[in-house]
């Protein structure tokens, strides 16, 4: 039976390989049970220019999921001093998606959540590709 931990790296590692196989560079950084005290996403990938962190949640099951306040803290704060968009990559059962981060949900005590609403507003790994790919692609004025 696979820890939760396991699962995480696990699907940490196929979104990276998928994002390889659409020309990013990528680096996973995962940090879960480490001892770092800097909160950094767990991928951080690159594509012309454009600087894409995620952070992987899942859930074997239910319809929320919570993201400690420090945590979301951190990562809002490297995502701003990096210049990248953040994401949240939230799998609940089998329904992966990507959010942006500034989309979740607050608790009356500071944590982010992820619900089913929120998991409606985000994006399937084809489409979170083309987003990236529209930040990134140039308009004809700029060859001229």
């Amino acid at each position: 039976m696979a820890t939760n931990k396991t699962r995480g790296s696990s699907l940490e590692r196929y979104v990276v390989s998928k994002l390889r196989d659409r020309g990013f560079a990528v680096i996973r950084a995962p940090a879960s049970g480490s001892k770092r005290k800097d909160h950094v996403p767990d991928i951080v990938a690159l594509k012309n220019g454009f600087i894409l962190l995620i952070e992987m949640k899942s859930r074997k099951s239910g319809d929320k999921i919570y993201i400690d306040r420090e945590q979301g803290d951190g990562i809002k704060e490297f995502a701003k001093k990096s210049g990248g968009e953040l994401f949240i990559g939230a799998k609940i059962d089998k329904d992966l998606k990507f959010i942006k981060f500034d989309l979740l949900k607050r608790t009356e005590t500071g944590n982010y959540l992820v619900d089913r609403e929120v998991m409606e507003k985000g994006l399937s790994f084809e489409e979170l590709v083309r987003y990236v790919e529209g930040k990134i692609s140039k308009t004809l004025d700029t060859f001229f």
